[in-house]
């Protein structure tokens, strides 16, 4: 599953060392956790760190249980129930 970086809309490319755009890693983690609920091969998930100064997240072709666990462990500062 593809982590797609973004600043206002645009399509990024980022250094793995550049510490200006962390959260993609938290992101990326999160993914690779829950990658195992995703079936579908064409889904992502959009990552926009425009100026905002919160990332805005648009989840691409995923199914309801990936959706809710995804939000559940970002808005729920990592705390899931299985």
């Amino acid at each position: 599953m593809d982590v797609v970086a973004m600043v206002n809309g645009q399509q990024i490319e980022r250094d793995p060392y550049d510490l200006d755009y962390i959260e993609l890693d938290v992101v990326n983690d999160v993914v690779r956790t829950l990658e195992a609920l995703e079936t579908n091969p064409e889904a992502r998930v959009e990552v926009d760190l425009g100026t905002s100064g919160s990332p805005k997240f648009r989840l691409v072709n995923c199914n309801s249980d990936f959706e809710n666990r995804f939000y559940q462990i970002l808005k729920g500062r990592g705390k899931v129930n299985y």
